[in-house]
């Protein structure tokens, strides 16, 4: 990167940063947390980003993130957000990234029970430490998209509390979707998300603060934040558009 791409860089990251914090003072939402999606960038940029304070990237690639996080190993306060498609027999390579901070697409209990068991054989996980997971709903109803169907959320998230394996190695973070980037100003998928939020916090009876969403990207992350976002992922507003060409 040249000097005026470093510049670039820096600049939309606070632009990103001053938006999300502006939105959030608006309607009084606190500790909003901004994860820049580095997916098919350079770590040189995550570097950049890093130095300038930056804790949270989140990646959609299996294989991408474990190459990253081994060539990025010295830098010891990033938090690593996996934020893509998971099959299950990756998920012994996924909980082995150092720094892992949350899986955020689990969808059904097969990802939780392989994600339980590898977390109870992972050698270098002495410490006990448990794996955050976030729960995807399908709140749009999209063929294309992943995530379970919002009637099916609260079972998924019991399962992870009591199943013996998943509690003992699972720490039940909250909920993911990604909103329809057609949708009314109303934001149907980010009313629904919240209202599986109210029903696992009833049902299940527990506290509403703890339940985080993580909702909003880089064309929505403000309404996002208005609907009660506490974690937006924006990848190409501050990393600029993505090269897929060498991604299957």
């Amino acid at each position: 990167m040249d000097e005026n791409d470093v510049k670039e860089l820096i600049s939309s990251y606070k632009n990103i940063k001053d938006r999300v914090e502006i939105i959030s003072n608006k309607f009084d939402k606190h500790n909003v947390k901004l994860v820049a999606v580095s997916k098919t960038k350079p770590t040189e940029m995550i570097k950049i980003l890093y130095e300038k304070g930056h804790r949270h990237f989140g990646e959609n690639y299996i294989q991408e993130l474990v190459s990253k996080s081994e060539e990025l190993s010295e830098l010891n306060e990033i938090k690593w957000h996996f934020i893509g498609s998971i099959q299950s027999n990756k998920a012994k390579i996924l909980t082995s990234v150092k720094n892992l901070y949350v899986v955020e697409t689990v969808e059904n209990k097969k990802i939780l029970d392989k994600l339980a068991k590898s977390l109870s054989n992972n050698e270098n996980n002495s410490n006990n430490n448990k794996l955050n997971v976030m729960i995807q709903v399908n709140t749009s109803g999209e063929e294309s998209k992943s995530g379970c169907k919002p009637e099916e959320c609260l079972d998924l998230v019991k399962h992870c509390l009591e199943d013996e394996s998943c509690k003992n190695s699972l720490n039940f973070l909250g909920l993911m979707t990604i909103g329809n980037p057609s949708a009314t100003p109303d934001q149907p998928d980010f009313k629904c998300l919240v209202d599986c939020k109210n029903n696992i916090s009833k049902q299940l009876n527990i506290p509403l603060d703890s339940i985080e969403l993580s909702m909003g990207m880089s064309h929505d992350f403000e309404p996002a934040i208005e609907f009660g976002s506490t974690s937006v992922r924006v990848g190409s507003a501050i990393f600029g558009e993505r090269d897929y060409s060498n991604k299957k």
